[in-house]
Parts: structure tokens; sequence; C-alpha cells
């Protein structure tokens, strides 16, 4: 009686480990289902084929000088220009990084740079003519109102925090290109700066823990060497 009862319990556990076995290997199964094939070139693709990664845009209106030559009413010209410029900030492609494991996805990128500044011509406007006896060559002169011009949107832009701006959106951008094709894995955005910070921590603890064992080495070869020199007194 006592062996027949051995035996249901004997089959009712290996039951028990086939069951579990089989729902580990159904769940594993399960999982591998959900985790597409990701590679980071494929991935980079994706961010390629994305229209733009702008992700933060100024409007500025603003006025420069310009001024040539130092005589008055003989060679001294120059006029005062109003523009409209459209400032774009984004992300270069060519300096972003994706590595991908069965669990995370990490995306390494710059901080963000002043992509373009677009100047509207129709909204250029012109006060404040002077003119001399020798003429300037208002054309060239316009390319270098606009050229300054360029320079002072720019100036405001990073003055304003446009940059800034633009790599707080880094993490939605990134992950919204890429969340569809990664399956269940997580995406992490880190800055290449910040990265780099971290390796180079790691390296410092790494250097103190060395200099900590060396200096334990010396103390133990000092305490060996003042062992043997009482031994000999």
């Amino acid at each position: 009686m006592e062996v027949l009862f051995m035996k249901k319990i004997f089959a009712f556990l290996i039951a028990l480990i086939v069951g579990a076995a089989l729902a580990a290997g159904g769940m594993f199964y399960m999982n591998l289902k959900s985790q597409p094939q990701v590679d980071a070139k494929g991935l980079m693709e994706r961010l390629e084929e994305a229209s733009e990664l702008t992700v933060a845009k100024n409007y500025y209106t603003g006025i420069v000088r310009f001024k040539e030559g130092k005589i008055p009413l003989i060679s001294k010209n120059g006029f005062t220009m109003k523009y409209e410029a459209v400032i774009d900030a984004g992300f270069d492609l060519e300096n972003v990084k994706i590595e991908v494991t069965d669990d995370v996805v990490t995306v390494t990128v710059p901080h963000s740079e002043i992509q373009s500044i677009t100047i509207d011509p129709d909204s250029l406007e012109f006060y404040d003519n002077k003119t001399s006896l020798i003429k300037t060559d208002r054309k060239e002169a316009t390319k270098k109102a606009l050229q300054e011009a360029e320079k002072d949107a720019e100036k405001h832009a990073t003055g304003k925090g446009i940059l800034e701006e633009a790599d707080k959106h880094a993490e939605v951008v990134f992950k919204g290109i890429l969340a569809d094709g990664v399956g269940n894995r997580q995406i992490v955005v880190v800055f290449d700066d910040e990265k780099d910070a971290g390796q180079t921590d790691a390296g410092s603890d790494s250097d103190d823990d060395q200099a900590g064992n060396d200096s334990a080495d010396t103390e133990d070869a000092n305490d060996a060497e003042g062992e043997e020199a009482e031994s000999v007194e």
C-alpha cells in the first residue's frame, strides 16, 4: 500500500516538474516571439528615414548695421537692416551611436546644435541709408549684412537656450522614432559626454583601487622586512 502511495506521489512530482518546464518553455517561446531581431544598422536606417531631427525652432526679428569706409561724405556708407529669421536646432545623425542587447537599446547622441538659420528675404527692411561720393555695391553690401544677420540670429538663439530646449526633447524624439521597431526592449538615450564621464569615473575608481592595493602591498612588504630584522637581532 505504501509502495503504491509513493508511486503516486512520485508520478505527481514528475508531472509537476514537466508542467513547470513546459510553462517555462512556453513563456520563453512567447518572449522570443515578442522580441523581433534587431540590429544597430537597421535602427540607424530608421533614424535616417525620419523626415528630420530638428526638435526645436526659434523665430527671431533682429536688426544689424552695415558700415564701410571711414571718410564721411567721401567713402563712408552704411545702412540699418531689419530681418526675420527661423532658427532650427537638432541632432547630427553622423555622431549618433546605437547598441542593442536582448533587453536594452542604448542610443548615444551628441548635444544638439544649430542646424540652419533661414532669413526671410521678404522681411528685409532698410533704414538710415548713408551714402557718399564713392557709392557702395548694394548687392554685395546686402550679402555682407545677411551674413552678419545669421551670426546675430545664432547668438540670440543660443543665448535664449534653444540648444538646451532641444536636448530636453532628445529622449522623446529618439524613442518616438524607434519604439515600434524594438519589441519590448527598453530604449535608453544618453549624451555622449555623460557616457564618457561615466567611463572616466569607472577608470578613476579602478585606478584608486589599484593604488590602494599597491599601498597595501608596500605596507605588507615593510612589515615583512621589520619582522625579518627583528628575527636577525
